[in-house]
């Protein structure tokens, strides 16, 4: 008898594939459809190639390993045994905590900052920046935002705190003498005026206690360069204060701002670092970075220009019709309350910013502690 009815050929299909395919279990057969070449497809007709795909989509009930979803990965497997000190590591109990109740601490300027957040009560001002906090001072340029920062740096480490000047925007020191006033000469003349010291005092007090990273673009820095440098001065001398002039320029392209701010503060948490990043603005006022670095920083101080619109604004604000004045408002503080009204400034004769004594009677700041 004929093996034709035995063995028939399928449709579409030459004679050396299907000698390949006779005598083998459909459960084999199918287990190697996966890792059949294009030549062999090639050689099916599309209603023997259909039925094989769906062949190979029962193939869970049909004796082929069941298709896998990667996204369940993380839900496989047995759950990690309870002596896992990995996991209980990062699993936090409130109900462990002995000083579960904290008061926001102040880091004092001497200058307008102090004023912008306010006790617990709302009766005095903080009197400084909240201790632990990554804020933002943003402004257009020429508002005294570096100057007031130089100042508050000498101050600070006058405490004996150690602070570091993180300086992306200028060199630092002028090393090649071409008679420029550079950023050192300038941090040490406003400093000395801020803290009262003479040239070797200040060198002795506050100099001692003072870092600075150069992070430029234009030298290569990238933002891990910068990551690098600053976990090596937090972490082997001991920071507690820092001053980034400026955020913005440490990401040019201006695109991740937000995203390196909320990386900086968590980090900045972690080792109870307090940390003031001077921010520029754009052409519309808001802040570079928009709403996301706003909503990031723990505080925002916004500088602008204020416009005096009609003659009883003038009056109020102890200005000229149509003139437009420089004030400083918070915008938010997530550790304290904050000063409800913007604080009228002016540059003191470092630049640094105070408090305007026209600031109105009615939106009198509130006293320091």
């Amino acid at each position: 008898m004929s093996n034709d009815n035995q063995n028939p050929q399928m449709p579409g299909m030459n004679p050396q594939m299907q000698g390949q395919m006779q005598g083998q279990m459909p459960n084999q057969m199918m287990g190697q459809m996966g890792g059949m070449n294009p030549q062999m497809m090639g050689g099916m007709n599309p209603m023997m190639m259909q039925m094989m795909q769906m062949m190979g989509q029962m193939g869970g009930g049909m004796g082929m390993a069941p298709q896998f979803d990667p996204a369940a990965a993380p839900f496989q497997g047995d759950l990690a045994q309870d002596e896992d000190a990995g996991l209980d590591a990062d699993i936090i109990r409130p109900a462990t905590f002995d000083d579960l109740i904290r008061k926001q601490e102040p880091l004092a300027t001497g200058t307008v900052l102090d004023y912008l957040c306010l006790s617990e009560d709302s009766k005095t001002s903080l009197g400084g920046l909240p201790k632990g906090c990554t804020m933002a001072l943003v402004g257009p340029p020429g508002k005294g935002k570096t100057r007031t920062t130089l100042g508050t740096l000498a101050r600070v480490a006058q405490t004996g705190i150690k602070c570091a000047f993180v300086v992306a925007e200028e060199g630092f020191h002028d090393k090649a003498g071409s008679g420029r006033d550079d950023l050192g000469s300038r941090m040490a003349k406003i400093g000395m005026a801020a803290t009262g010291l003479s040239a070797e005092d200040f060198r002795t007090q506050v100099l001692e206690n003072m870092w600075v990273i150069e992070s430029q673009y234009h030298r290569g820095q990238s933002w891990d360069d910068f990551i690098a440098k600053y976990r090596y001065l937090v972490e082997k001398a001991g920071i507690g204060f820092v001053v980034i002039d400026s955020l913005n320029m440490l990401d040019p392209s201006r695109s991740k701002t937000a995203d390196h701010l909320s990386t900086l503060k968590t980090y900045n948490h972690e080792q109870g670092v307090t940390c003031l990043c001077v921010g520029q603005i754009k052409d519309t006022g808001a802040p570079v970075g928009g709403e996301a670095m706003v909503h990031t920083a723990d505080a925002v101080f916004l500088i602008e220009e204020m416009g005096l619109t009609s003659k009883d604004m003038a009056s109020e604000w102890g200005g000229k019709y149509r003139e437009r004045i420089d004030v400083v408002r918070s915008v938010k503080c997530v550790s304290a309350p904050t000063f409800p009204h913007p604080i009228r400034i002016e540059q003191g004769p470092t630049g640094e910013l105070g408090v305007s004594d026209k600031q109105p009677d009615d939106k009198a700041v509130l006293p320091l502690p």
